[in-house]
């Protein structure tokens, strides 16, 4: 079970590679996705078959610190476009799918009400300030399926509830004036133009970590697992659209380490336990 996360996301990022390639993206970006995928396979396999779990892993204020990473952007974004992205050198990380995904696994294991209601909060904001209307909309759906096993008090998830789709709806009332690109959020378009079989292929590729997500949440009884998958889900529904980075089958960075932080967590844990 340990590596199922793994051999599920390996058709995305094979085929990612071959989209970049019929796209026409720049062999920068085709040789630094084939780099990180690289380098995130080979650290999911050393988290799966690594035993404990290290301190600041099981630190209650985690959430609370990586919803407050996303103000990182901000602090260096122009007034003229969106304020996504964690400059290092002359590359640009995506830096709401990297920390999404953990943060929904802990979000989902956490139970002290009032730091899990501080990380939704925070993340929220910061996703509304940025803007970034299809990473806030998944994270909501996301945590909403979260809120509805929690134990915390009605109120207190009616109110948490409120605001993540006051967020949403606000984040999407801005403009994005940041247009599509074929090889990152029209992936699904460029399979579309090579044949049907080539479309089915990228459909398939896209459902398979979702589905190891969800049976992964299902077996170990994980709501934080099952957000994750949920997370997923809803970018992947977002997809024709055009308005976000396709997971793992577009070109990008953040959302193939988000995947592989959170999958490499998942696998730990199981790892651990057994």
């Amino acid at each position: 079970m340990s590596l199922l996360l793994l051999w599920a996301a390996a058709p995305a990022l094979a085929l990612s590679l071959w989209l970049l390639q019929i796209a026409g993206a720049p062999r920068s970006a085709q040789a630094l996705q084939l780099v990180v995928a690289s380098v995130a396979v080979a650290a999911h396999v050393v988290a799966a078959r690594s035993r404990g779990t290290p301190p600041a892993v099981d630190a209650p204020w985690l959430p609370v610190v990586l919803a407050a990473s996303l103000f990182i952007p901000l602090l260096s974004g122009g007034s003229d476009a969106p304020a996504r992205w964690l400059t290092l050198g002359s590359v640009r990380l995506y830096l709401p799918p990297v920390v999404l995904p953990i943060a929904l696994l802990f979000l989902g294991a956490r139970p002290v009400a009032a730091l899990r209601a501080a990380s939704i909060i925070t993340a929220t904001v910061a996703l509304m300030l940025q803007p970034d209307g299809s990473q806030l909309t998944a994270f909501a759906v996301a945590t909403l399926a979260i809120l509805a096993t929690s134990r915390a008090q009605r109120l207190l998830r009616a109110t948490l509830a409120a605001i993540l789709l006051a967020g949403a709806v606000a984040a999407w009332r801005i403009p994005d004036p940041l247009a599509p690109v074929s090889y990152v959020e029209g992936v699904f378009s460029v399979a579309a133009g090579v044949s049907p079989f080539a479309l089915l292929a990228a459909v398939v590729s896209a459902v398979l970590p979702v589905l190891a997500l969800a049976w992964t949440a299902r077996a170990t009884h994980s709501s934080g697992t099952f957000a994750v998958a949920v997370y997923y889900a809803a970018l992947f529904a977002l997809a024709p659209l055009q308005v976000t980075p396709v997971p793992l089958l577009g070109f990008g960075a953040g959302p193939i380490l988000g995947y592989f932080l959170a999958a490499g967590a998942v696998s730990r844990r199981q790892t651990s336990a057994a």
